[in-house]
């Protein structure tokens, strides 16, 4: 599973280049990317059972952007899973 996730991450990071560049940016996420898989193996480690959540929120968010959503989402998603593994 987590295979999945961190591979649906990554092509997700490699196709979006093209979006414009913000206060959250392609920039910003493709460089949270590593620490938030790290946070999801931690959380994964401590409590299985909330991964199918993450994954589907993380799923939801990349879906948004694919479709030409915000990523500021992203983002805040991203701090909140840095910090749910740091808590």
């Amino acid at each position: 599973m987590m295979t999945r996730t961190t591979l649906g991450l990554a092509l997700f990071l490699t196709s979006s280049a093209t979006f414009a560049q913000a206060a959250c940016s392609v920039d910003v996420i493709q460089t949270k990317a590593p620490e938030v898989t790290t946070a999801i193996q931690t959380i994964a480690a401590r409590n299985p059972d909330r991964v199918p959540a993450l994954q589907a929120e993380l799923e939801q968010q990349m879906t948004a952007i694919q479709n030409g959503g915000d990523m500021a989402p992203v983002c805040t998603f991203f701090d909140q899973v840095i910090a749910e593994a740091q808590g």
